[in-house]
């Protein structure tokens, strides 16, 4: 297991870099969130709809959060496939606890189903960024910088 802290990373890194997950976070969420309404206003089950919208969606999300993820918020070199494979396992615990809890809390129990979204987005962040880091991102894989891994990026386009 990669050391979440160190010398070389140090607790004002790792806040920063959590900040950079929350500002692009917020916008994997927005999406999450649109893509969420749309599919529980289609009624995708009858029993569970809420529970049912929110399994696609996180599904669909895992991949897009990780693209994003890997472009703006870790600056870890790791391999694509590899953190992609480690996400999406760290997502799948996230998705059981969280479908059941959707599914429970707004259509068992009646609860609105967007204050039921809502903490369970919360509840799932800040741990989902830490088993990230330690897991899918480590440090321990080199790193680079946003900048670095953007220019990157641009050059890998143009060819």
């Amino acid at each position: 297991m990669s050391k979440l802290v160190s010398e070389d990373y140090p607790w004002s890194k790792l806040w920063r870099e959590y900040a950079m997950y929350c500002f692009v976070g917020t916008f994997n969420v927005t999406v999450f969130f649109l893509f969420y309404s749309y599919l529980y206003k289609m009624n995708l089950s009858e029993t569970y709809p809420s529970g049912s919208a929110w399994a696609i969606t996180f599904i669909f999300s895992t991949w897009q959060s990780h693209f994003t993820h890997k472009l703006f918020t870790f600056e870890s070199t790791s391999n694509y496939k590899k953190s992609l494979y480690t996400m999406f396992w760290i997502y799948a615990v996230g998705l059981v606890i969280s479908t059941a809890s959707q599914s429970y809390f707004a259509d068992t129990l009646g609860i609105n189903h967007y204050f039921v979204w809502a903490c369970n987005t919360a509840a799932l962040g800040f741990i989902s960024f830490l088993a990230l880091r330690i897991y899918a991102f480590p440090l321990s894989d080199g790193r680079i910088t946003r900048q670095e891994r953007l220019e990157d990026f641009k050059e890998r386009r143009r060819a």
